[in-house]
């Protein structure tokens, strides 16, 4: 009698137990079974969101610089052809980069490496500093130049990941492993009065396409670009059909298949087609809250406090190569893509002390022992940003960064000098004046081929002082 009543309480509990999950089943209405969907899509959305960021915002960077947009637009050039930026950069000319320097000329190219490599003809610019920053869509950063090949002329080659050909060996290969690129490149300017030489060796970039550098040909021969409306893609469930397009056109890496697999769950990783009007009104409200969520987690990740911390100076040195830190790779391409630290490092000032923001209603100074001059292989400066949009300043000089690069930097008998960082001109002459505005802003000191110890934290730039009004 124990045993069978053992048995009819274990059997009975087992039908109550499936009674349970049939009753559970039954109540779960279309409402909940939509809620999981779209948590589901929220979560692994915003995931994506962060993964993709870079590709996403460089394919809607590349679409509006190679084609004509508008009237105002500032940067403009065929695919596989560079744009020049002849004058120093302005707040009035800097297009869409973001915290841009005025010390170099700009060159800017969006290559398409799909179809054949691309040659980049550099020509020698006698020892001026000039870098070439190869940026694949993962934002992750190769660099020719001074530092790295000399300033001979010489023949760079992209090379994408489908091509399988042979390569002249008299040609420097940049191996892509996306299919697309964009190359930054900079030429050092040492102030207006420098600007025609700059400019003479900006001119001597050329691009060529390999078949045609193989017959001799000086320079590819491109149509003028077609024109468009222009995009935004990073801000909308655009953002997902075009990270999913780029997902099925590009190589992935076999190390995330687990998270390209979550991705396929939601519908944008590279085993699926998708289309945001076709998507569930679930999905759709899922990936929308992602794309707020995380431009939240951007915004606030680019403007946390990191370890790397000297004098209230902030040394981001985990720059160019990110690996599988996808915050971090999306957080450097949302404020501005970087060069590696060991061609530039960015030290970044972004408050006086106790967590106050820098702020153009005081007057600061920037005393420089001799001992703390920045120990670079080539130059530096430091220029000054509003915080709101990451642009440079508007002022009444017309100068957006000091350095003794600078045509009338003041430096003291014994290497020393003091920077004074106000809106109004200082009364001392002997002084050296970075203006800004009435607006919250920070300052950026870039050290171009950086001395080891900026690397290795041995150098301390000053502290930044207050004035009295």
């Amino acid at each position: 009698m124990k045993r069978s009543k053992t048995l009819v309480v274990s059997i009975w509990g087992w039908v109550s137990s499936v009674g349970l999950l049939v009753a559970s089943a039954s109540a779960l209405t279309a409402a909940p079974a939509e809620e999981i969907e779209e948590a589901r899509a929220y979560h692994i959305g915003t995931l994506g969101y962060l993964y993709g960021f870079p590709a996403v915002d460089m394919t809607q960077a590349m679409f509006n610089e190679t084609h004509s947009v508008g009237p105002e637009q500032r940067v403009i050039a065929p695919v596989n052809q560079f744009f020049r930026f002849r004058k120093r950069v302005t707040p009035a000319t800097a297009g869409s980069l973001r915290a841009p320097n005025a010390d170099t000329l700009y060159l800017s190219g969006w290559f398409d490496l799909q179809t054949e490599p691309v040659v980049i003809r550099a020509p020698d610019t006698h020892g001026r500093y000039y870098t070439l920053a190869v940026t694949d869509f993962y934002s992750e950063v190769q660099h020719v130049g001074r530092r790295t090949t000399g300033t001979a002329a010489r023949d760079f080659v992209l090379v994408g990941p489908s091509f399988e050909g042979e390569l002249p060996k008299d040609l420097h290969v940049i191996r892509v492993p996306t299919h697309r690129a964009w190359v930054l490149g900079r030429v050092m300017v040492g102030g207006e009065d420098d600007l025609a030489s700059a400019s003479q060796v900006l001119e001597g970039f050329k691009t060529v396409r390999l078949s045609e550098w193989k017959r001799g040909l000086a320079a590819t021969a491109h149509s003028p670009p077609a024109s468009a409306t222009s995009v935004r893609l990073v801000d909308s469930l655009a953002f997902y059909e075009t990270l999913n397009q780029w997902l099925r056109s590009n190589p992935n890496s076999k190390e995330e298949a687990a998270l390209l697999a979550q991705f396929d769950a939601v519908g944008f990783g590279p085993a699926k087609i998708f289309s945001a009007e076709q998507a569930s009104a679930a999905t759709r409200r899922g990936l929308t809250r992602a794309i707020e969520s995380a431009r939240q987690m951007l915004l606030a990740t680019s403007r946390r406090p990191l370890s790397d911390i000297r004098r209230g100076w902030i040394f981001p040195l985990a720059l160019g190569r990110y690996g599988y830190d996808y915050l971090m790779r999306a957080t450097v391409a949302f404020s501005g893509y970087a060069n590696l630290p060991e061609e530039t490092v960015y030290g970044a000032l972004t408050s006086q002390g106790s967590g106050i923001e820098l702020n153009g209603a005081r007057r600061y100074l920037l005393r420089f022992a001799p001992e703390d001059v920045p120990p670079v292989g080539a130059f530096w400066s430091i220029s000054a940003y509003r915080s709101r949009d990451y642009s440079l300043i508007e002022n009444s000089l017309g100068r957006s960064s000091i350095g003794p690069h600078i045509s009338g930097f003041k430096t003291r008998a014994d290497g020393s000098f003091v920077i004074i960082v106000s809106r109004e001109a200082p009364t001392d002459d002997s002084v050296n004046w970075l203006p800004i505005d009435e607006e919250p802003f920070y300052l950026i000191m870039r050290m171009y081929e950086p001395a080891r110890a900026v690397l290795d934290g041995s150098y301390q730039p000053p502290a930044i002082e207050v004035l009295e009004p």
